[in-house]
């Protein structure tokens, strides 16, 4: 079975977020200071690989990959497939930017 993932729009990611999905932000920490979704966990794109991923997600919950407009979520997603990652590989189609337009909660901490 070949492995992919799935774009969401921002209404489905709220949903999926929601319903207990793990956030992986894998923009870089400078921007993920200055903003980021309660709860999200920062792993940048150099640094993601599917053993950390695993080994955050030890019951294998849907993860969501956002970046900063959806092109490193989509980067990601494939590192993510290549390393044979077996679960659930959703992907924030609009990234952050999408989430603040839809006026939906961000953390700062700057």
């Amino acid at each position: 079975m070949a492995l992919s993932f799935k774009s969401l729009n921002i209404q489905e990611s709220f949903i999926i977020i929601k319903e207990g999905a793990i956030i992986i932000d894998v923009r870089e920490e400078d921007e993920f200071n200055q903003a980021h979704i309660k709860n999200s966990i920062l792993i940048p794109l150099s640094k993601l690989t599917s053993e950390k991923i695993i080994s955050l997600n030890p019951d294998n919950k849907k993860i969501i990959i956002h970046c900063r407009s959806g092109k490193r979520s989509k980067v990601a997603a494939n590192i993510l497939i290549n390393q044979n990652y077996t679960g659930e590989i959703l992907e924030m189609d609009s990234g952050i930017i999408g989430w603040i337009e839809s006026k939906l909660p961000v953390i700062s901490k700057t």
